[in-house]
């Protein structure tokens, strides 16, 4: 059976960091962007999840600041930050009538998993049009100066940037985890060394591909041990900026509302 248009729309995307800032998306596209976002799925149909699109230039250069000042994200045309959004619930309610409790851990993670569902379907969305997009994902890191910049209220949090622009180019799709470790079957199945390095080889075979690099045999064995899969992350997401983040957004998350001591 051949792929439909949409699995294969699924299928092939990948990010996109290379954009054309000399064309705008339309605003009617971006509204059906949107909306797909607005019609992703909700646990309850509670729907706590806001997207603020980011039009003003100073807004920007805050949020670019923050995120590292990726230079990429200057050349897409819009902006989307994704925010978990129990505000609105909680004042619906009370404006009819009903002031109650719904905080805590389980319907925090109900908003992660509502707005993440979102955000998918607004990045399958920009593809089916054409376009390219990449998730930001820097927001989170420092969420008491995006409250203040964003303006946002009690019980909502900004989780992401949704960067999306018409692509100059399309990168070669990323290595995932095999069918067969990410899929199992009636009970987990616990991954082996073999899995590891199967998996990495072909990730970073693709990510030199991406990068127009080619090496000789010997010297990709040797690349892929001085680059091991623990070695990698571990010199990207740090044991100390893993404590201090998580210490930050533990601290935030309390004071907002959204966990309670």
């Amino acid at each position: 059976m051949k792929n439909s248009n949409l699995l294969n729309v699924i299928l092939t995307r990948t990010s996109i960091r290379d954009f054309d800032k000399n064309r705008k998306v339309p605003e009617e596209i971006l509204k059906q962007i949107l909306l797909a976002g607005i019609r992703a799925p909700s646990a309850g149909n509670i729907q706590p999840r806001t997207f603020i699109v980011v039009k003003d230039d100073t807004v920007k250069e805050l949020l670019y600041e923050l995120c590292e000042n990726q230079t990429f994200m200057k050349d897409a045309s819009v902006w989307i930050v994704v925010c978990l959004d129990l505000h609105r619930h909680l004042k619906a309610a009370k404006l009819t009538g009903v002031e109650y409790d719904f905080t805590g851990i389980l319907p925090y993670t109900f908003g992660v998993l509502d707005a993440a569902l979102a955000l998918e379907n607004m990045v399958i969305a920009a593809d089916a049009f054409g376009l390219g997009s990449v998730i930001i994902g820097s927001v989170i890191e420092h969420p008491q100066r995006v409250k203040e910049i964003l303006k946002l209220p009690e019980n909502c949090l900004a989780l992401s940037i949704l960067c999306v622009g018409y692509p100059l180019k399309k990168p070669a799709i990323r290595g995932k985890w095999g069918y067969d470790v990410i899929v199992c079957e009636d009970r987990y199945r616990d991954i082996e060394a073999k899995d590891v390095l199967d998996y990495w080889r072909e990730f970073m075979f693709n990510d030199l591909k991406r990068s127009g690099k080619e090496l000789a045999r010997e010297e990709f064995e040797r690349f892929l041990t001085e680059r091991s899969y623990g070695r990698s992350y571990s010199r990207h997401y740090t044991e100390a900026f893993v404590k201090s983040t998580n210490e930050k957004l533990m601290e935030f998350l309390k004071a907002q509302g959204f966990l309670k001591e």
